[in-house]
């Protein structure tokens, strides 16, 4: 079908329900749904039935007339407690007492009025339904006594996401990865308040890791997860959707005041006998909301504040069992002893630093932070049928040495994450009720982030890293050098109508969002060296002299070291090292300026949808519907006067010089609930859908700057000595390029180019599910879930050809190596960013819940499943990590996600003395990691053939006790404990050796350590 055929389809979806006379159980992003059916004590249907839906707090209400078929329907209604009541001439008035409606929930309310001559009343108590028969999706609600009570390390909302079944935390290559049904990341769409809550640049969450609250968490009146089977209105996601949904001001004058303390104290000791030496944390805020006008407008505004510190010995302490008998060891007088002992290569790096450029890495590091969150939002009823509501989030953060938390790193091998940074995000969302049984919902969003990001300042500018075990690391980090500039804003429009003829509920709409990034990248700027080893390093630093110093050092494969051009003793061979790679940002004609890392970049993103949800019967409702997306990609330079440029007419160069825009992402998607006994009791859903993913903007900029005209890589390593005569650098120096005419580029180029057939990556998503009500209150589940994912994202260096299996390198045999470049001299490396990446996921869950009654509210769930890629790379541009270019199924294997087993409990109980308590148990197995060497002796033991020691498990609970001063004041002490058996919980992200670590962020080591908090809460 061609796009315009596709699109006048979908146009005419669109247009189809205008076209019909005017049931519901559409999925609402920010609203829910509360709809049924009247009928008399015989089961004959009741026209004419007037029908209020009051929201307790608010005192808002709405108002319709039953049609013919006795049904109403109240669409975009806001979470909340409401009162339905029933009025007919002739009938007892009947009236329904707390129904609780939840974000994206459909409540249907079946009402048998009877028969009454005098003015009467029928009250009727509504419990919330056990199991939701409408909803087709794989979606959970976390509410609020869930978000006001479970022990939550850090109060960051993202944490309770691990709460639904089929979301894991995952260790990445970014810090902690939220991973929906085994898919990456950045694949997840946040909402806030309707609006989008996404960093365009990263593509995660708004603030990412790095922010230690990024929406204060008592500001969250609930949110909603979708793992899998999200209808057509949900985009651009081909993971799990997240709609977070804000605290409103009330009737009410209502506030809170809290304090939460960490401290030294009352911390364990880590897993391995060290101390989070000097360690406090301190978080308080408050919140305060009430009316500006009764029943017409409300107001709410929530705070909250971090400030901390924890301390690491670093290199400061011993390494190993065995101190170094030797002082201060030199690779002149003591090259054994540096090679044998970890200790004496510490101190020997350590001395050598000092006395070559006059820097102290030996001291611990500290880890200060402070952030300060704030949430206001404002709603008004303008009228009967349009209702205004806004929000305003911001957040400013700043953390020091927050960019590596690695025992082996130095001082100056960190960054400052937020010099400061800020967030600011702007909801409106303006509800109007065209008619009846049509509603319309408009959106706006503006967003703003800016996260500088600067690098610790020691005077030792060279990235440097040397040693595959242990892994040295010291001078400013590549990608801060000295620091990166970065703003990403985001403006999003859209608009919804939904609209109710018979048993249908038609809802359509489109999207329109823009995204800029403006940032100075001053990647590679001063340099990246990477030393097969410390005596290597030792050896290359020194001055230039015979035996192996300087920059012409080369090291031989029986241990022993030559300058170039001697050659190595008889019998041995050069290994390689010990300059493995060296990596240089630069202008075409110079030392790079921040001309050379500039870069202004937007995507426009296009949606539009139609869904249908149609109650087939009473007891099977049908969703199908169709969306399209298309994301317009950068500009680039013009490709013929790029380094690239002479090769773009060969047929195996793989690109355009062009960033393809993405106009075909079609997307069908159906699902069906199926109450079986037609008692809401028992329920079978199940759902398919075609899900595409956004793309980031972190793997597009490369392509706008790295063309060899504004920027160019160079590269160096021993191997192009020895091969080509290709100088070296002298470190800690840069190379300064040789300025040359307009027109011609230096030799070996590197440049990054998208593949001219890339494609967005999407996913084929299929879920089926049971739920059954064991007992009043208490539901059983089963929920499997097959995800098959397709052109996804790779980045490969296609300059190779020649292969040869396998690197025999120092502490590698992991990848082949390649022995011919087919366009060199002219270019080096070609990272294309290309769609040859796939993925399957298949998972079983198996759970009970408990709503809350009788004091008592739990869930437990077990997750078994398989996650299996090709390539697990979430957005590393710089990484090739290939096995064997030219036959990628060998890359075919256990995902860096695979978590076989997850079991996840989280419970509230009242217990005696007024005390109540919460407990949270998680579980997760460990993930997988290649082995080192991969190849032995001609086996091939495949990717990700074992398992890290990275298993996770925690015990949490907090205990409380609320005291009442008067009738207003509930003051409540808490105590928590995180981490109750001091379980290990080691921190392993690495899926390449650290000493090729190109991630922007990186914790390795042991887990946090048991930790108790005390703290205090006050509600007025």
């Amino acid at each position: 079908m061609s796009t315009r055929t596709a699109v006048c389809a979908l146009v005419g979806f669109l247009i189809l329900p205008l076209a019909l006379p005017l049931r519901a159980g559409a999925q609402q992003i920010t609203t829910g749904v509360i709809q049924g059916s009247v009928s008399d004590s015989t089961g004959a249907n009741l026209p004419g039935v007037s029908v209020e839906a009051r929201n307790l707090d608010t005192n808002q209400g709405r108002t319709q007339v039953t049609a013919s078929d006795g049904r109403f329907v109240f669409l975009q209604m806001p979470p909340g407690s409401y009162r339905v009541s029933f009025t007919l001439a002739g009938f007892a008035t009947t009236v329904q007492e707390n129904v609780l409606l939840t974000v994206g929930q459909s409540i249907n309310l079946p009402v048998a009025m009877k028969v009454s001559g005098v003015s009467e009343t029928v009250t009727v108590t509504t419990g919330t339904p056990s199991i939701d028969t409408e909803r087709t999706a794989a979606a959970t609600t976390i509410n609020q006594a869930t978000i006001d009570t479970i022990p939550i390390l850090g109060r960051k909302f993202e944490d309770l996401l691990t709460l639904t079944p089929g979301v894991s935390v995952v260790q990445g290559p970014d810090g902690d990865e939220i991973s929906f049904a085994g898919q990456r990341g950045v694949f997840n769409n946040i909402s806030l308040d309707g609006g989008d809550y996404n960093n365009g640049f990263f593509g995660e969450q708004a603030g990412g890791q790095r922010a230690s609250v990024d929406i204060t968490l008592d500001a969250i009146k609930e949110f909603q997860v979708i793992a899998s089977g999200a209808p057509a209105e949900y985009g651009r996601t081909a993971g799990g959707v997240v709609n977070v949904i804000t605290k409103s001001g009330t009737n009410s004058a209502r506030g809170s005041a809290f304090y939460f303390q960490r401290l030294e104290g009352l911390t364990g000791d880590l897993s391995d006998g060290s101390k989070l030496e000097d360690f406090h944390r301190e978080q308080y805020g408050g919140t305060i909301g009430g009316p500006i006008k009764k029943d017409k407008a409300f107001y709410f505004l929530a705070l909250e504040g971090i400030n901390g510190n924890f301390q690491r010995p670093n290199l400061s302490t011993q390494f190993g069992d065995v101190p170094c008998p030797v002082p201060n060891p030199t690779i002149a007088a003591n090259e054994a002893l540096i090679n044998s002992n970890p200790d004496c290569q510490r101190t020997a790096l350590l001395g050598f630093l000092q006395s070559r450029v006059g820097i102290n890495d030996g001291l611990p590091i500290r880890h200060p932070q402070s952030t300060f969150a704030l949430l206001g939002k404002a709603d008004a009823a303008m009228n009967p049928n349009n209702h205004l509501s806004g929000s305003w989030n911001f957040n400013h953060s700043r953390k020091e040495n927050e960019t590596f938390d690695v025992a082996t790193y130095g001082n100056s091998a960190n960054g400052i994450e937020g010099d400061p940074a800020h967030i600011n995000a702007l909801n409106l969302n303006w509800f109007t009720t065209v008619m009846t049984r049509m509603v319309n919902e408009a959106h706006f969003t503006y967003s703003r982030e800016t996260r500088p990001r600067t690098a610790a300042g020691s005077g030792l500018t060279a990235d440097t890293g040397m040693g595959f075990g242990p892994t040295f690391r010291f001078g400013d980090p590549f990608f801060l050098q000295p620091g990166v500039d970065e703003l990403i804003w985001r403006t999003q429009i859209k608009d919804n109508v939904s609209i109710v003829s018979g048993y249908h509920t038609f809802k359509l709409g489109g999207e329109w969002m823009h995204t800029l990034n403006d940032q100075v990248f001053r990647g590679f700027f001063t340099g990246r060296y990477i030393f097969s080893s410390v005596p290597g390093f030792l050896r290359y630093a020194s001055p230039a002299a015979a035996g192996g110093y300087g920059p012409n050092t080369v090291g031989c494969s029986n241990g022993a070291f030559v300058t170039y051009p001697a050659a190595c003793p008889a019998g041995s061979t050069t290994d390689g090292g010990p300059l493995l790679l060296y990596l240089q940002g630069a202008g075409r004609t110079g030392l790079a300026t921040d001309a050379a890392g500039a870069s202004t970049i937007t995507n426009n993103e296009l949606s539009l949808f139609a869904q249908d949800s149609w109650q087939i019967r009473p007891d099977v409702t049908l969703n199908y519907g169709l969306r399209w997306d298309a994301q317009t990609m950068p500009e680039t330079v013009d490709p013929t006067t790029t380094a690239f440029a002479s090769v773009l007419n060969d047929p195996t160069f793989p690109s355009d010089g062009t960033i393809p825009s993405q106009w075909n992402m079609w997307q069908p998607r159906v699902g069906v609930a199926w109450d079986v006994r037609g008692t809401g009791k028992s329920l079978v859903r199940a759902s398919w859908g075609v899900y595409y993913a956004r793309q980031n903007m972190l793997s597009q900029v490369g392509s706008v700057t790295t063309n060899g005209l504004q920027q160019q890589t160079i590269f160096a390593n021993t191997a192009n000595l020895l091969a080509l005569g290709a100088p070296t650098p002298t470190w800690p120096n840069v190379v300064t390029p040789t300025p040359l005419p307009d027109g011609q580029f230096p030799f070996f180029s590197g440049v990054r180019v998208f593949d001219r057939d890339y494609k967005n990556p999407h996913i084929f998503a299929f879920n089926v599910a049971y739920e059954q009500e064991l007992a009043p209150n208490w539901v059983g589940y089963a929920d499997f879930i097959w995800n098959e994912a397709h052109d996804l994202t790779r980045f490969l260096n296609f300059n190779k050809s020649d292969p040869v299996c396998c690197d025999q390198g120092p502490g590698t045999g992991n990848v082949y190596v390649y022995n011919g470049h087919p366009w060199q001299p002219q270019l080096d490396e070609v990272m294309v960013t290309n769609s040859l990446g796939e993925s399957r996921y298949r998972g079983l869950t198996l759970g009970v819940r408990k709503r809350l009654s009788g004091g008592i509210q739990l869930e437990g769930n077990y997750v078994l499943a398989k996650d299996e890629d090709n390539d697990s790379n979430e957005r590393d541009p710089f990484t090739d990590r290939s096995f064997n270019f030219f036959d990628l199924s060998k890359d075919w294997g256990p995902a860096d996600r695979d978590i076989r087993h997850k079991f996840n409990f989280f419970g509230y109980f009242v217990i005696p003395h007024g005390l109540w308590a919460n407990t949270r148990v998680q579980y997760r197995s460990a993930q997988p990691i290649t082995a080192s060497p991969r190849v032995v002796n001609g086996n091939d033991s495949g990717r990700n053939s074992l398992r890290k020691d990275n298993e996770y498990f925690t015990f949490d609970w907090r205990l409380g006790r609320p005291f009442r001063f008067g009738t207003h004041f509930e003051l409540t002490p808490i105590i928590e404990m995180f981490n109750t058996f001091n379980n290990a919980n080691n921190i392993n992200p690495l899926s390449t050796p650290a000493l090729f670590n190109f991630d922007g962020y990186l914790r390795t080591g042991v887990g946090d350590p048991r930790q108790m908090q005390l703290a205090v809460k006050l509600t007025f």
